[in-house]
């Protein structure tokens, strides 16, 4: 985390406590931290209590190419121990002794004491306070920043001692899991942000930063709609690769339902249904679009020519307008209809279905027919849904928690997403299929200079 990084760059003798219960990813952090923190000419040593590094580096594959087997230490006080370092100790003196020899001689950066429960119970609650304060001391003469890891979660006389405090949490959201990692203290520097949700994907610990918001927009790299997908040929593509490998693509004949969890996210979702509707056009099929409540069509227009050209929405693209100086543009579709003649609308609306290349993709926000009673939402909605079947197109709905007849809606689904915030971030899981949590955060550029978004499961 750039805060905490940020600290033992700029600061001298720091020292973090690092807390959580089994399961959290403490030992995980601290060697992502130790990775990228003793770069060049810095040296960070991990001492390992609980575990001898032979176990350590089988449990983290490819970590003995991250960190060098020599900044590893055992102190499980093991007499078969096979490290190429340890330390041994039976009291309060021997432990302090052997610490300050490897970090005086070592001319160590980063010192990772895992577990600080372990030592302190090794050592006797009566030299506990004492162990403390001498191992902050040893810290701050020799100008070496020191992590202590616990498991206990309570508050503690070390809490105040130290100058920072990392709080590791696991809770779970519809059986997905969630982690947490909050910023409890941190003496000296201003937290904008008390947590974020990580991931330990990949044996790394790695936390989520971009806010929905900030998932961006760009140019949109066509994918063929049926190439390569996981789920072989029947589906169409997302759009989004990573989304493809999660779910497989769209089914043909199917209804996809986007459901927004959270008011917050507002309009956070668009990027990732913008690329699928990039994706329909670029392939040359046609998209009939009923933007959501609020949204007007000439505005949606304006997103939508981040990811593809004007002249790709003006062949493919067809939204409904009400006003008949907007209704001369190409892509909006004049709907002269009165508010209570849903179904009439959406006959008027598929009357330009004929014009488009198939398949077409069909979006619908659903917010957008809430002026409408329930009984004419069904009938109206049940219609379209028969139609996509039928014609092996795909129809996307929008579903905001204002929505009518969320439940029914939801039964209908043939492809459940939900997106969920968590800290500001953007957040997704299928219902159907059923899928783990992942976060959607902004790909770095390629050398195409495409737009792309990341999908990166919690685990």
């Amino acid at each position: 985390m750039h805060e905490v990084e940020s600290a033992l760059r700029l600061m001298e003798g720091y020292t973090i406590l690092l807390k959580g219960a089994p399961g959290t990813g403490k030992t995980t952090y601290a060697m992502t931290l130790l990775e990228r923190l003793c770069r060049g000419d810095a040296k960070g040593v991990y001492i390992s209590t609980r575990i001898d590094p032979t176990a350590l580096y089988k449990q983290f594959p490819g970590l003995e190419e991250r960190v060098p087997k020599r900044n590893v230490i055992d102190a499980t006080q093991s007499e078969f121990s096979e490290a190429a370092s340890q330390v041994l100790y039976e009291n309060l003196t021997s432990f302090l002794r052997s610490v300050y020899s490897v970090v005086a001689e070592e001319d160590v950066t980063i010192l990772i004491i895992d577990s600080w429960d372990a030592v302190s119970f090794q050592i006797g609650k009566e030299s506990v306070e004492k162990l403390e304060t001498s191992m902050l001391d040893i810290a701050r003469k020799t100008k070496t920043h020191l992590f202590l890891i616990s498991e206990y979660g309570g508050e503690k006389r070390l809490d105040y001692l130290v100058d920072g405090i990392l709080r590791l949490e696991k809770e779970q959201i519809d059986d997905r899991i969630v982690r947490k990692v909050f910023i409890d203290k941190l003496r000296g520097f201003q937290v904008p942000r008390s947590n974020y949700p990580y991931t330990l994907e990949g044996g790394k610990f790695t936390h989520f930063v971009t806010t929905g918001s900030g998932l961006g927009s760009g140019r949109h790299e066509v994918k063929n709609k049926e190439e390569e997908l996981p789920s072989g040929p029947g589906n169409y593509s997302t759009g989004i690769t990573d989304l493809d490998t999660i779910i497989g693509g769209y089914p043909q004949g199917s209804f996809v339902l986007l459901e927004i969890a959270d008011d917050s996210i507002s309009w956070s979702y668009r990027p990732i249904l913008y690329h699928t509707i990039a994706n329909f056009l670029l392939n040359d099929c046609g998209v009939l679009y009923m933007p959501e409540e609020g949204s007007y069509s000439s505005s949606v227009k304006k997103l939508l020519l981040d990811y593809v050209s004007e002249e790709v929405l003006d062949k493919n693209l067809r939204m409904p307008t009400i006003s008949e100086v907007e209704s001369e543009d190409p892509c909006l579709v004049a709907l002269e209809c009165e508010p209570e003649s849903l179904k009439e609308c959406l006959t008027k609306f598929q009357g330009v279905y004929k014009e488009l290349k198939k398949p077409v993709l069909h979006v619908i926000g659903l917010t957008s027919l809430n002026v409408y009673s329930k009984d004419e939402i069904r009938e109206a909605f049940l219609e379209v849904v028969s139609w996509v079947r039928a014609t092996n197109d795909v129809l996307i709905g929008v579903l905001k928690p204002s929505a009518k007849l969320k439940n029914e809606i939801c039964e209908m689904a043939d492809v459940h997403l939900r997106f969920i915030p968590i800290n500001g971030t953007l957040n997704l899981y299928g219902i159907k299929p059923h899928t783990a949590l992942y976060n959607i955060s902004p790909a770095p550029l390629a050398e195409k200079k495409y737009h792309e978004l990341k999908f990166t499961p919690f685990v």
